[in-house]
């Protein structure tokens, strides 16, 4: 491969993070919600006995499906959350503070807390899922528009 061919190849590849950059522009609201939806079905969950636990599980697991399916079929591709590079942090900060909301929940749980004081829990996972799902597009976009540049 000579250099110009090099060239070439390079900058494809900077076109197509580029063109990835702009089909992400638009996120539309309701993505998020969905996401912040998934997590948070995962976390009330576990603030029941087995038999919400387990429904709980399968619905969540059915909308990740679905969401995979749509973000591939808008834009061609899944970028899964687990990656290295800009986003990660918010990745693990989002994790930590499911962790911390799921023990929350088994605690309620354990201790027979109200359905409120379960319904608050999850409802603090939501608002973390649809922030963290904002921020890590924003992030992911700039980093991809860097790249490209």
């Amino acid at each position: 491969m000579n250099p110009i061919e090099a060239r070439a190849a390079l900058d494809s590849i900077d076109a197509a993070q580029r063109d990835l950059a702009l089909k992400a522009t638009y996120c539309p609201p309701w993505r998020h919600a969905a996401f912040g939806a998934v997590l948070t079905i995962l976390v009330l969950g576990v603030g029941f006995g087995p038999a919400i636990q387990l429904p709980s599980v399968v619905i969540a697991m059915a909308g990740v499906a679905w969401l995979v399916t749509d973000d591939r079929r808008r834009y061609g591709v899944f970028v899964n959350g687990y990656r290295k590079g800009a986003t990660l942090p918010v990745t693990l900060a989002l994790l930590g503070v499911l962790i911390v909301t799921m023990a929350a929940e088994i605690h309620a749980h354990i201790s027979g807390l109200s359905v409120a004081t379960k319904l608050g829990i999850a409802g603090i996972a939501f608002v973390v899922s649809l922030g963290a799902s904002v921020a890590w597009t924003r992030i992911y976009r700039r980093e991809l528009m860097r790249g490209a540049a």
